[in-house]
């Protein structure tokens, strides 16, 4: 019996840590078998600040991940997100000697390409293949076993700094994990969303997670920019928190309750004051203004980013959000006023098993660095005796 290709997906977020244990199908599905979300305390903007506190919401998530799949994994790829990363473009040309286009010289060319120049503080994390041209046609999709004389190859190198990378994967290990590779999280989010279709006429992805909002653009099929804002959902927890004098975890239900872009409603709410239990009255209005404060500075933020980007008409498939500051009230309809482009809400997709508990927007990121570990492929983990059990009463009664 084959060994089943097993993986372990972690999204470090800022408000929490996500993990999912998923199974690698013969005929291509991504199946899911365990997912979990646990709250963290010590992560900014992809930063890890107090790695102990952070260290152990990452095993609890891995753990009860784990307990749902009958699995214990302990090899990981991680999301990692946060200013620091960047994206270089990069070429590279070979002459082939065979005449024919074998893997190796795929290989090769990929990596004359990704040759590029960054400072000793930086690390590569990531190649993205952008496009191959086969004697100066471009648009091949597939060349092993083409004929031809020449092969270029246009890639972008995602680089993250060492301290980060080094810290991120440090905090991993004092969970008992190893990490296996790290996968970008705004190509990661945008890769369990987004259909083929929309990458090849042109999309905007935003992840708009809890202290970051990742900006992605695809058009003819390929990855045209990627940047990240310094600014998320927590943004908006923490002005209202501060602007109307109660404590965070009353500001995030009031955010989530309450909160609409563009509202106009009137009266008052009743929240706890913090001092002792009499009722404080909050004003709707004042509410909203926050709110709107904040998505105007979030909004100017993200259109530096696609100011980056020439455009004709815009991107043909609109703007596809994710991430769990995607699901506040009224932001979809807002942005689509202020563009004019089509704006939806996007979930993971094309999953198998316990699909329904990861169609959420905010477990995007993480379902899509388990898809990324299908692509590049996932060495299976030694067998233990608890998944033999597990397995043979699966086979047994399914």
């Amino acid at each position: 019996m084959p060994k089943r290709q097993l993986m372990l997906a972690l999204d470090v977020g800022t408000t929490k840590v996500s993990a999912l244990v998923a199974e690698a199908k013969t005929d291509g599905e991504l199946a899911v078998l365990g997912i979990a979300a646990t709250p963290v305390v010590g992560m900014r903007r992809g930063l890890v600040f107090e790695v102990e506190r952070v260290a152990l919401a990452i095993r609890d998530a891995a753990n009860r991940a784990n307990s749902m799949a009958g699995t214990e994994l302990t090899q990981a790829a991680v999301a990692i997100n946060g200013e620091h990363l960047a994206l270089t473009p990069g070429q590279g040309k070979i002459a082939l000697k065979t005449g024919v286009i074998r893997e190796e010289d795929l290989q090769h060319v990929m990596a004359k390409a990704s040759h590029v120049s960054m400072g000793n503080d930086r690390e590569v994390i990531r190649v993205i293949r952008r496009g191959i041209a086969v004697d100066g046609f471009r648009g091949v999709v597939d060349p092993v076993g083409m004929v031809a004389h020449t092969m270029e190859a246009d890639v972008f190198v995602v680089s993250g700094l060492n301290t980060v990378i080094r810290n991120l994967r440090h905090v991993v290990n004092m969970a008992g994990l190893n990490v296996l590779s790290f996968v970008p999280a705004p190509e990661a989010s945008a890769n369990a969303v987004l259909s083929d279709d929309e990458k090849q006429v042109g999309v905007v992805h935003l992840d708009v997670g809890g202290g970051t909002t990742g900006v992605s653009v695809y058009r003819g099929g390929h990855l045209q920019y990627l940047g990240v804002v310094p600014l998320g959902g927590e943004s908006i927890t923490s002005d209202l928190s501060v602007g109307l004098g109660v404590v965070a975890t009353q500001a995030e239900r009031l955010k989530l309750e309450h909160a609409a872009v563009g509202s106009e409603r009137e009266g008052t709410l009743e929240v706890r004051a913090v001092s002792g239990q009499a009722v404080k009255l909050i004003p709707i209005k004042e509410l909203q203004e926050i709110v709107a404060a904040r998505i105007d500075e979030w909004t100017d933020y993200v259109e530096k980013q696609l100011q980056k980007i020439e455009w004709t008409k815009g991107p043909a498939a609109g703007v596809v959000m994710t991430g769990g500051g995607a699901l506040l009230k009224g932001l979809d309809s807002h942005l689509a006023t202020r563009w004019g482009w089509p704006v939806r809400i996007g979930g993971p997709y094309g999953l198998g098993g316990l699909s329904d508990l990861s169609k959420s927007p905010g477990y995007a990121t993480v379902v899509g660095v388990a898809k990324a570990m299908m692509r590049d492929g996932v060495a299976p983990e030694p067998e233990t005796l608890w998944r033999r059990l597990i397995q043979f009463w699966v086979n047994l009664w399914g």
